[in-house]
C-alpha cells in the first residue's frame, strides 16, 4: 500500500475512534414527559434573596407554576441525601460547613429559617406533579451518593432523569439503573482552570467521556459555542440536548432552535 493509503487508513481509524468515544446511548428510552419543558434551575428563586435556591419554597413555587425543576443532591457525613449545590454551606447559609463532613442535624439552616431540604422530603413535596432533572454531585463518595439517589428515585412516582458532570457517575447509572434516563453535563468554555489537567478539560468538552456512560442526553452550557461533538451527538446520533443555564427570554428564544429542553434562572419565561 502506498504511503497515502496508510495515511488515509490512519485518518479513518481516528475518525471512527472519535465517533466511538463520543457516541451517546443507542438505546432510546421514553423521554416524552421530560422534553420540550422549561426547568427552574434549583427551583424558582429570585435575585433579591427572598426565595433561596434549592429551598422548599423555591421548589413549591416552581411546581405551582408548572415548571420542571433542576436540583442538586449530595450526601452528608451520616449518609442523608440533601438538596444543595455547593460542597460548603457558606455561600447560601453564611456558615462554612462541608456537607460531606457534617451530620445532617449539624447543618445550618437556610437564611429563611428552613432546613436544607432532604431529598426524600423534596420528592414527597413534588409528588410527581412536574418533571425533574436531578444532578448528582461528585463530592465525597460519588458511588454511595448515586446509589442513595437511585434508591429513593426507584420508589418515586413521577417523571425524572439524572445527570452529572462526573462521567463515572453517569457510568454508574448506566450499569446499575439502565432503565433510568441519564445525561452528561458538559460545557464549551475555554481552558482556564489550571488546577485541572488540560486533558480532562478537553475530553469533557468534546464529549469523549461518553464512552463510559453512554448518556441519553447532553446538558450543555448554552452560553458557549456548541462543540462539533455536541452537534454530531444530535444530528448523527439523535441525542437529546438540554440547555443550561438560560438567563433571559431572548437567550431562551435562541436556545429553542437547538435544544429540546431548557433550564432557566433569574427570570420568569413565557410558558
Amino acid at each position: 500500500m502506498p504511503w497515502y493509503g496508510w495515511a488515509a487508513a490512519g485518518i479513518l481509524a481516528l475518525i471512527l475512534l472519535y465517533l466511538f468515544l463520543m457516541a451517546p446511548s443507542r438505546k432510546r428510552l421514553d423521554a416524552s414527559k421530560l422534553i420540550n419543558r422549561q426547568y427552574a434551575h434549583r427551583g424558582l428563586h429570585d435575585g433579591n434573596r427572598q426565595v433561596f435556591e434549592n429551598s422548599m419554597q423555591a421548589f413549591s413555587l416552581a411546581a405551582d407554576q408548572g415548571y420542571g425543576i433542576e436540583l442538586d443532591v449530595q450526601l452528608t457525613r451520616d449518609h442523608r441525601l440533601v438538596v444543595h449545590h455547593d460542597a460548603s454551606t457558606a455561600r447560601i447559609c453564611g456558615e462554612d460547613h462541608i456537607i460531606t463532613q457534617t451530620d445532617y442535624a449539624d447543618l445550618p439552616a437556610l437564611p429563611d429559617g428552613s432546613p436544607i431540604p432532604r431529598f426524600e422530603d423534596f420528592l414527597a413535596l413534588i409528588a410527581g406533579r412536574i418533571p425533574l432533572v436531578v444532578e448528582i454531585k461528585s463530592y465525597g463518595d460519588h458511588e454511595k451518593t448515586t446509589a442513595s439517589a437511585l434508591a429513593l428515585l426507584r420508589a418515586y412516582q413521577g417523571p425524572y432523569c439524572v445527570e452529572s458532570f462526573h462521567p463515572q457517575i453517569v457510568r454508574y447509572v448506566r450499569l446499575h439503573a439502565p432503565e433510568v434516563i441519564r445525561g452528561q453535563l458538559a460545557s464549551g468554555k475555554r481552558y482556564t482552570d489550571t488546577s485541572k489537567p488540560f486533558f480532562t478539560h478537553f475530553v469533557r468538552k468534546h464529549l469523549l467521556c461518553n464512552v463510559l456512560g453512554r448518556p441519553h442526553f447532553i446538558a450543555y452550557d448554552c452560553s458557549h459555542r456548541a462543540s462539533p461533538s455536541l452537534l454530531l451527538a444530535k444530528r448523527l446520533f439523535g441525542a437529546i440536548l438540554i440547555a443550561w443555564t438560560v438567563k433571559n427570554q431572548p437567550a431562551l428564544d435562541k436556545a429553542r432552535a437547538r435544544y429540546s429542553s431548557w433550564i432557566f434562572e433569574g427570570f420568569t419565561p413565557r410558558q
